[in-house]
């Protein structure tokens, strides 16, 4: 009996796995509001010169009429009482009977309709185009942490289990976030982000495979995408707290106390059976399996055969009489379980190696489009709360349509069909930006293309991680979604300037270039999905070989994805049942 029929005779969401995936989908809430808080915390608020003649009594909103000799208008004939936006952000009128401009030698006057403060305005960081870019490169920090926690979070999680790495990334996001909170300079600030970036990583990645490994294969499509839902649901709420808590400071301090509550994990979360299996810890992950039976009040025969993958791969003789007789040996299971565990054994067969980049190429593109839409909330017309609350609720819908399609159509034309959604929208928003009314009158149209990108892209995102989990055997599994991930975080490194390309591109074309280029990467990472293996209805590979046989089928799009798995399952089968010949 396979893990797989043992997890579906248990009950994949019965009362015990239930309690293990609820955690998973705290860390994914945790997870979700460390990625995105820097939209709001790192935001720049509008802002003008303030008028020397005024002091403090100049402010946002004060009647134009009493500053419009004194800055510069946007366009003639803009200012009207109240009127705020209609002045130059970065300059004053010199006064001495000409038309030049002086930088705003009094400080500056912030819009302080969304935020109370942010990092930039209590710092002064704007116009100046140097420390323009350091703010985004604080955003770039972050990412940066990414990067590093989505390529450590496999080797760790795959060496020394799913539990330890879990609870200790999400300690290292909120102690790190918090800590963040007495940042009053750029460089330390930038350090302590790019740990959250580490911990977030970590925790996503690592609670996204401890949420799918306890699930048996019938339920693992509604398993891996209601783990997202939980994510999106997150990203709803941190727009209610950032809406009651506008400065800064205050919400950074309850985004970072939320991931300290992991320290209960310690007494609720276990640790995965099939990384137990995996590393040869058999007698543990049976007692493990049998007390989820007993928790869901399930009966399980007394011999559950469990073995380490090592042993379910074809032998010839010889090789399994060496075996037989190195079995028992400690230094040979280790060094079995070491080679086992060796993501770039994948890449010693054409197939995996070409199914493998292909992957870190949806990742890249699917990490950059994501984090350039999300990021970019706060640069689409209106107020940011009601546009990061339509992003949000975008990619809610986003994850509704793999969850809905994807068990049905398969993960590769669910994939493929939200990316080719997503390049079709994106591309679409040039027409708007270029030939659109310069009063903003189809502002409305802007958005509602910028939510559909949003929509096909978190989709494809949904399929990405239940996808690649799919792909690849157990001994490398995290690690297969680790390394994809950090292909993906590369692709992030990117995102914050082209979320800011406008900043740095003058005229319309410039505010159009960002979602312009994002649906051309999205048709190309559409087009290449065609050519990855379809993993509907399989079970989890278990053994290279499995993962071989899989990546075999990559151009025989003709056969149903049920054939391949049985064709696995069956070799499985063959497989065991010469283990068990030759140990008699």
């Amino acid at each position: 009996m396979s893990l797989d029929d043992i997890i579906e005779k248990i009950g994949s969401f019965g009362r015990f796995p239930k309690i293990q995936y609820l955690l998973a989908c705290f860390a994914a809430v945790c997870c979700s509001w460390a990625a995105i808080v820097p939209v709001y915390i790192l935001n720049v608020p509008k802002h003008r010169c303030r008028v020397p003649r005024l002091g403090p009594a100049d402010h946002w909103g004060i009647n134009s009429s009493l500053i419009e000799a004194d800055v510069p208008l946007k366009r003639p004939g803009c200012a009207v009482p109240g009127a705020a936006d209609c002045f130059e952000a970065c300059s004053l009128n010199s006064g001495n009977g000409t038309n030049s401009t002086t930088g705003c030698s009094a400080g500056f006057v912030f819009d302080k309709s969304e935020f109370i403060d942010t990092f930039p305005s209590e710092l002064n960081y704007v116009c100046d185009a140097g420390r323009e870019v350091l703010v985004t490169t604080l955003v770039q920090s972050q990412l940066i942490g990414v990067l590093i926690g989505a390529w450590m979070s496999g080797i760790l999680s795959d060496r020394f289990g799913r539990k330890p790495v879990l609870i200790g990334s999400m300690l290292l996001m909120g102690l790190s976030g918090l800590a963040s909170t007495v940042s009053s300079d750029p460089y330390s600030f930038w350090v302590l982000r790019c740990l959250v970036g580490l911990g977030f990583a970590s925790s996503l990645t690592t609670g996204f495979v401890v949420g799918i490994e306890f699930i048996g294969p019938q339920a693992r499509i509604h398993a891996g995408i209601v783990i997202q839902y939980a994510y999106a649901v997150g990203l709803i709420l941190l727009v209610g707290v950032a809406h009651l808590l506008r400065y800064w400071r205050w919400l950074n301090i309850a985004v970072g106390a939320l991931p300290l509550f992991s320290i209960l994990l310690i007494w609720l979360l276990v640790e995965s059976p099939r990384w137990l299996i995996s590393r040869g810890r058999l007698a543990e992950a049976e007692a493990l399996i049998r007390k989820a039976a007993k928790v869901n009040g399930v009966e399980l025969p007394t011999d559950l055969e469990l073995r380490p993958p090592s042993e379910n791969v074809s032998k010839t003789p010889d090789s399994e009489s060496a075996d037989d007789s190195d079995r028992s040996s400690p230094t040979s299971s280790a060094a079995d379980s070491s080679e086992q565990t060796s993501f770039l054994r994948v890449f010693t067969n054409k197939q995996t190696a070409l199914m493998t980049m292909n992957m870190f190429l949806q990742w890249w593109v699917i990490a950059l489009v994501y984090y350039g839409l999300s990021l970019s909330s706060g640069n689409l017309p209106g107020d940011i709360y009601l546009t990061s609350f339509l992003n949000a609720l975008a990619e809610l819908i986003g994850y509704v349509v793999p969850h809905a399609l994807a068990g049905r159509l398969g993960r590769r034309v669910t994939h493929a069909g939200s990316m080719f959604l997503a390049a079709a929208a994106l591309c679409s928003t040039i027409f708007v930006e270029l030939f659109g009314p310069a009063d903003g009158g189809l502002d409305w149209l802007l958005v509602t293309l910028a939510m559909l990108g949003k929509i096909g892209i978190t989709s494809a995102f949904g399929v990405a991680y239940l996808w690649t989990a799919e792909m690849f055997h157990t001994g490398v599994r995290q690690m297969a979604v680790g390394s994809s991930s950090t292909a993906g975080r590369a692709g992030t490194l990117l995102a914050p300037f082209l979320a800011d390309m406008r900043k740095f591109i003058a005229s319309s074309f410039g505010a159009a270039l960002p979602l312009l280029i994002s649906g051309c990467l999205a048709l190309l990472a559409g087009l290449t999905s065609l050519l990855l293996p379809e993993t509907l209805g399989i079970e989890l590979p278990e053994t290279l070989e499995d993962c071989r046989r899989l990546a075999a089928w990559r151009s025989r799009a003709t056969v149903e994805p049920q054939d391949v798995g049985k064709e696995i399952k069956e070799q499985q089968a063959v497989d065991e049942n010469a283990n068990r010949d030759s140990a008699v």
